[in-house]
Order: structure tokens, then C-alpha cells, then sequence
């Protein structure tokens, strides 16, 4: 399979150019540097140092496809791999202290490595396949009150530093040739469900150098890498991260150079202290350094019964649920809790905003279901209402007074209550008189609802007084369908006009005004109907 690769240097060069090329100050092309540390993102360091006299160590295995290719400009020449391949090994060791910080060393060491002829950069001959690397001790050091536990979630920071010395072969494109180091910041987050988000940034002080014209020195590193638990409890997660640094100068008419790969692997923390992890990725092929594609695998070991251990397996622990709230204060324990509850210190119902139930008129119906909470109910009412009683100048009843059809005879369904008006008029005494007024619905002729509605009225008057009412405190007078209270259009409607009302007259500072005339005393005078039969007019009178 043919290697993917952008130009990344256009190099003017003829064949007799080539033969004739100076050597040029080499570099180190590994732009992959991981850390020990096990809950690192590879190459994207966490902010969580290891636990305090805690140590992991281990190898790491990486190989990288083409990390250093030159593309001679015009397509008159092939590519020219100068290194083609590298096989690494990074051991690594890593210890905490005091759960702030940690120290680290990285001895790389170049298994093998190949490429072409090196002659068109001024030397005869391929690269060295088995070098030594740039020694490289790392440090981090967690920021004050940024400092996360394995487990914890939120916020964490830490501020890191690396430095590498010139133990590797220069001239093998595996180390600097002088000291190097590397300040930097490390800012992430973890979620309570684990996954984790991290970022590097910082500043690479590098040796200045011309590789064939293009111009190397001082970087700014940067990484952004994620851990997302697969199987949080076995301790399995995946890791992708983007690593890479940006060229802090650069030759005229040349581009900056940004080595930088994206990444992607596996990760295991099991239960015995070992780690492992592998994965691989591509570079972006847009500067000197950048592989076209890589791969890598790590065993980082800890020792079981430490705190780093201990720190692990409550990561690998799935997080555990909030507590419930504690119960609401209910100091009165009557299940109405907080600004609900209208009487705190003293129980009551829920419906009564745990209050306490009264009953103003004491008959037994609170006085949030009593219609009619200053008046008693007594053995015959309903709702806390009593079948009658006083309501302004009205004295209103529970239920309609019942005759029989087409006539003024009152059922004795209806007798309890003309009982209950007369018991309200005989209590009080200040009832100068009272009207009984009887009404009608619409249904047959004005001149028969009339008649109907006084011969009913006479008949509630003298039923009153036979229950012991004063005759003079009592009128009566019928006014027919004059004055319905609704629509006569529905049965609804002419049930609530069929009716009677009792009205109590203002007093009288002199003698008292005549009743209306009783038309049942007016013998011979009453007035001459006839009910519709139900066949002439489907609009009978109902009682």
C-alpha cells in the first residue's frame, strides 16, 4: 500500500545540486513523547500527579512511517526517505510526592531505523539504525486548588516542565545536540461519568538551525487528548488526542513548521497494577517530523497495594449515586411540609393547607366544605346549609317546592321544608312579613300561568300558617311567567323558573299594607282556564 504523503518541502534541486549538498545541523525527528504517568493521555499529559512515594515504569513501543521525507520541487526526482522508519523504545520511570507533584525520566532508545542514502544532504551512506535518544527527565506540579483526584470530577491544572539532555546521535536524526527544555500548562476536566478532557500548551526551547533551508529553532508545543470509559468497571477506556507544536521562526519564502499526528488507541487498567495501552495514527503532513502514519503500545506497571493502585481501582469504580435530600422539616407531622403548610406547628389536612378543620356553626361540616358557615345545618340540611334560611331579604331553600301536575296541591316530598320556613321566620321574629311568590315557566297561556302560580302561592301561605306562622306575617301572590330567572328555551331553563320565592317585606312605620288578594277566597271570580291537553299543545306545564 502506497504511503499517504502531502509535499511537505519543495526543495529546488537538480542532480548535480544534490551530489554537491553541504551537511546540514540534524535534529531530532521523534515528535512522539509520551509519559509514564498511567492515567496520561500518551502524549497529552493529565493534571492528577501520582500519589504520593507511588512509581510507575515501563516500555514504550512506538513506530512511525516516513517521519523525515524530503520532496525534491518539479517531480523530476522521487521522494527522498531520509529516514523511512523508526522503531523506538521509550523507558520510563515516574514517582510522586506528596500527591502535588511528580518526576519522571525517559530514556529513548533507537531499536532500528532506515531510510535512504544520505548523500543528498552531505553524507554517504543511510541513517544508523541503532542510536541512543536524548535523556529527558519530565516534572509536574499540581496548581492550588486545581488539584483532582483519580476518581474526583471538576477542574483540575498543573503547570509541567521537560527537559532533555544531548546523550542521543545527532547525526542519526535522534537527538538535539545540545540541552533542550520545556515549560508548560496542563488544563483539563472530568465528567462524573469519567470521561475526560484535556489540554497542553506551552514554550520548546530548541537549538536554531538551517535543514536545508527551512528554518528550526524555538516551538510552542500543544496537545488535546479525551479518555472516554468504555467499560468503566474492567477498567477499559478509549484515548484519542492530537499532538503536535508550532514553529516559532521560519526562513523567508519558506512555510512554518507544524509537526503535528492525531491519535487514537485503547486503554486497560487492570486489577494486577499493569496498564496497557496501543493504538496508532497519522501525521498531518504539513512539516519535517510529521510520520505519515504511527503506532505505539505501553506497559506501565505500578505496585499492587499502593496508593496510585488504590487511586485506579476507585477511578475503575463507577461513580456512586447522590444521596437523596433529606426529608422536608415537617415539625407538625401532618405530610404539609415548607411554605405549604399555613399552620407549621399545628397538624392539619392537606386540603386545608395543614390547618387545622373549624366549624363556626358547629354542625358537623367544616367550615371549608360548610356553604353556609355561620348558619347550622341542623338534622335536615345539606353542605352545612340548613333547608332554609335567611340571605339578605330572601329566605332561600335548599330544594324547589313540588305541587302535583296542573295543580296547587304541594307534595309532601316538599313539606320538610316549608317546615324549615316557617322555623326561620318563628326564630326570627323581626320578619315583619314575608311574600310568598309563585312563578311559572313559559309553557301555555299568560292568563293560565297566573291563576297557576297564585293558587300555588295561596297554598304555601296557608301552609305556613298552619305551622304555626301568624296569618298577618304572611302574603302571598303569583305573577305567573313575568319573571323568569333563565331561558325558557331548554328544560334546564324552565325547571328554575318554575318556582317559589320567599321575599321578606321591609317593616312598615305605620299600619301594614293589605295582602294581595287570595284568589281561592274569590269564589266565583277566578278566573277561567283550561290546561292545553298534551295533544292541542306539546308545551305543557310540568309542576
Amino acid at each position: 500500500m502506497k504511503p499517504f504523503h502531502l509535499p511537505l518541502l519543495l526543495l529546488a534541486l537538480g542532480g548535480a545540486t544534490l551530489a554537491s549538498a553541504q551537511p546540514d545541523a540534524r535534529f531530532d525527528v521523534q515528535l512522539f513523547r509520551p509519559s509514564a504517568a498511567p492515567q496520561d493521555l500518551v502524549v497529552v499529559t493529565q493534571s492528577r500527579p501520582l500519589s504520593h512515594m507511588s512509581v510507575a515504569f515501563g516500555p514504550y513501543f512506538s513506530y512511525s512511517l516516513n517521519p523525515l521525507t524530503l520532496v525534491p520541487e518539479g517531480g523530476d526526482l522521487e521522494k527522498i526517505s531520509l529516514v523511512g522508519n523508526r522503531l523506538q523504545l521509550d523507558v520510563m520511570a515516574m514517582v510522586g510526592l506528596f500527591d502535588w507533584g511528580e518526576i519522571g525520566v525517559d530514556l529513548p532508545l533507537i531499536l532500528a531505523q532506515g531510510g535512504q542514502n544520505l548523500e543528498v544532504i552531505g553524507t554517504e551512506g543511510s541513517v544508523e539504525s541503532f542510536v541512543l535518544g536524548d535523556l529527558r527527565l519530565s516534572g509536574k506540579v499540581a496548581i492550588p486548588g486545581l488539584r483532582r483526584p483519580a476518581e474526583g470530577k471538576g477542574w483540575g491544572a498543573a503547570l509541567t516542565l521537560n527537559v532533555s539532555f544531548p546523550t542521543g546521535a545527532q547525526d542519526a536524526f535522534a537527538g538535539e545536540g545540545e540541552m533542550t527544555w520545556a515549560p508548560g500548562l496542563v488544563l483539563d476536566y472530568r465528567f462524573g461519568n469519567g470521561i475526560l478532557l484535556a489540554f497542553n500548551g506551552g514554550f520548546w526551547k530548541r537549538p536554531d538551525r538551517v535543514f536545508d533551508g527551512v528554518a528550526l529553532g524555538d516551538m510552542a508545543p500543544f496537545g488535546l487528548g479525551t479518555e472516554v470509559p468504555i467499560l468503566r468497571g474492567s477498567g477499559i477506556t478509549a484515548l484519542a488526542m492530537v499532538n503536535g507544536a508550532v514553529g516559532l521562526k521560519k526562513a523567508p519564502g519558506t512555510e512554518r513548521q507544524i509537526p503535528a499526528e492525531l491519535l487514537v488507541g485503547l486503554r486497560w487498567y487492570s486489577s494486577t497494577g499493569v496498564t496497557f495501552t496501543f493504538g496508532g495514527g497519522a501525521g498531518c503532513g504539513c512539516s519535517l517530523a510529521s510520520p505519515t502514519l504511527s503506532f505505539f503500545t505501553s506497559i506501565i506497571w505500578i505496585p499492587a497495594k499502593t496508593r496510585e493502585w488504590e487511586a485506579l481501582e476507585r477511578f475503575k469504580e463507577p461513580p456512586e449515586p447522590a444521596p437523596p435530600p433529606p426529608p422536608p422539616v415537617d415539625p407538625d407531622g401532618d405530610s404539609v411540609i415548607g411554605v405549604g403548610d399555613k399552620c407549621p406547628e399545628v397538624p392539619g389536612p392537606v386540603e386545608n393547607a395543614g390547618c387545622p378543620d373549624t366549624d363556626r356553626d358547629g354542625d358537623g361540616t367544616v367550615d371549608r366544605l360548610d356553604r353556609c358557615a355561620d348558619q347550622p345545618a341542623g338534622s335536615r340540611g345539606r353542605d352545612g346549609c340548613p333547608l332554609a334560611r335567611r340571605d339578605g331579604n330572601k329566605i332561600v331553600i335548599l330544594e324547589q317546592v313540588n305541587f302535583a301536575t296542573d295543580q296547587d296541591v304541594i307534595l309532601s316530598e316538599s313539606f320538610p321544608i316549608l317546615e324549615e320556613v316557617a322555623r326561620v321566620m318563628n326564630e326570627n321574629p323581626e320578619m315583619d312579613r314575608v311574600l310568598v311568590e309563585g312563578h311559572t315557566d313559559a309553557r301555555a297561556s299568560d292568563a293560565y300561568n297566573l291563576d297557576l302560580s297564585r293558587r300555588r302561592a295561596s297554598s304555601v301561605m296557608r301552609f305556613l300558617i298552619q305551622s304555626g306562622v301568624a296569618a298577618e306575617r304572611v302574603c302571598s301572590q303569583g305573577f305567573g311567567r313575568s319573571r323568569p330567572l333563565s331561558d325558557n328555551a331548554t328544560e334546564e331553563g324552565m325547571a328554575l323558573n318554575r318556582r317559589v320565592d320567599f321575599t321578606i317585606q321591609p317593616p312598615s312605620d305605620g299600619p301594614r299594607p293589605p295582602c294581595p288578594e287570595d284568589p281561592s277566597e274569590k269564589k266565583g271570580k277566578r278566573p277561567r282556564t283550561k290546561a292545553p291537553s298534551p295533544k292541542a299543545s306539546p308545551a305543557a306545564p310540568k309542576p
